[in-house]
């Protein structure tokens, strides 16, 4: 073989690899080669670190194309995808929340979902309740964030009820891009709300203990939590007990070394510690395994505690579904006061139609040998294919 003829041949070469390149090179993820799936790398890239930071929720949706009542041991696999890649919550690592978008009525289905939830850690579920005790179930209640179908009427219906408002939001529809509604959303950032996750208001649910401590002051404590379990403080409520009296008078709140803990104003609407009187009840958030002393400015009959949503707020719980792009979902609210739990799913894996790559490579060769008779047609003596990459 001639240089000539090596020199063409090389450059045939580098031409069709160059045009196999995205073939060659996509990316194809399995987790035990059960579940194939695409990387999402928003979730340890800007996104999900930022994100995070503000207080939201990471929880599973399961993985792609995959019924979790039809096989629960994808709940697992989801779990340990999230885990690889990030923390579910500045309160906790491990994820609880899991969505379960459809239910079913086969006792059986939901058994073997529900054992699956509880085997990997979770304890919320987002849909349709499986009827299981130990899964607290979050359903939709007041419609979705999405331009032209959000509503403020749904929205307030859904406060009337005692209830955590709990809205949907999802960034595409198969190919299509779902727009917010910003006006619904300016009018949230007005409410009274307690901006939360799914997975923080559950654990925020633990109640709490009291203690006499002579004639106007009780100790209030706050039950410790087992290791791996998400560190959430929790809110509870004191008032008097069958009194006429107008309400509590507080003189201080303090830990059990005399330091004041914060005092709540009506504009603190993310979880933290700290104290308010709202309407002589007094609101108390503390942490779990921590104990605070209540000092009232006199002599107090009976009173009782209850477990209680933070600040005396209304609780508000936005899901994102399906978050296959973290960067997709969250684009848009980096300055909004909502708080998300983000459902993940892992990406499905890009099916590429093969016909085009081919009709690409058949392009590419026929053109690399036009270019051939086409530059030894015009000076076949003195030019090669060589000469396209030497230095002049």
């Amino acid at each position: 073989m001639d240089a000539y003829s090596v020199d063409n041949y090389r450059f045939v070469t580098v031409v069709v690899l160059l045009l196999l390149l995205p073939l060659l090179t996509q990316t194809v993820i399995a987790d035990d080669n059960e579940y194939p799936y695409d990387e999402d790398g928003w979730l340890t890239r800007i996104a999900g670190p930022e994100r995070f930071s503000l207080g939201d929720e990471f929880g599973c949706q399961g993985m792609p194309d995959i019924d979790p009542f039809e096989n629960p041991d994808s709940v697992a696999s989801c779990r340990s995808y999230l885990t690889e890649r990030v923390e579910a919550s500045r309160w906790g690592a491990s994820p609880i929340t899991f969505g379960l978008q459809d239910g079913t009525s086969d006792s059986t289905l939901n058994q073997n979902i529900g054992d699956a939830l509880v085997t990997s850690g979770f304890q919320v579920s987002i849909g349709p309740s499986i009827g299981d005790e130990r899964i607290q179930a979050i359903e939709f209640d007041a419609g979705s964030l999405e331009k032209n179908v959000a509503s403020i009427e749904a929205i307030e219906a859904s406060m009337d009820d005692g209830t955590p408002v709990v809205l949907r939001w999802i960034a595409e529809l198969g190919d299509l891009n779902v727009r917010k509604d910003p006006d619904v959303l300016a009018w949230i950032e007005d409410q009274p709300f307690w901006f939360t996750t799914a997975g923080e208001y559950h654990t925020s649910k633990t109640p709490a203990s009291i203690t006499p401590n002579g004639s106007n002051s009780i100790i209030l404590n706050q039950p410790s939590v087992n290791v791996g379990e998400w560190s959430t403080p929790g809110t509870s409520v004191v008032s008097l007990v069958n009194s006429t009296e107008p309400g509590l008078q507080v003189e201080s709140v303090r830990w059990m070394n005399g330091t004041d803990i914060p005092l709540l104003d009506e504009m603190d609407r993310h979880l933290r510690v700290g104290w308010r009187v709202v309407s002589g009840e007094v609101y108390v958030s503390i942490a779990p395994g921590d104990k605070v002393e209540i000092q009232f400015s006199s002599s107090i009959d009976e009173v009782e505690i209850e477990v209680s949503d933070f600040n005396g707020l209304t609780p508000m719980i936005v899901i994102g579904e399906h978050v296959t792009d973290l960067f997709e979902w969250s684009s848009g609210f980096q300055d909004s006061s909502i708080r998300f739990t983000w459902l993940v799913e892992p990406r499905p894996v890009a099916q590429m139609d093969i016909i085009l790559p081919v009709i690409a490579l058949v392009v590419g060769v026929l053109t690399v040998f036009q270019m051939r008779r086409l530059i030894n047609r015009d000076n076949p003596n003195q030019f090669t294919y060589r000469s396209l990459f030497e230095q002049e």
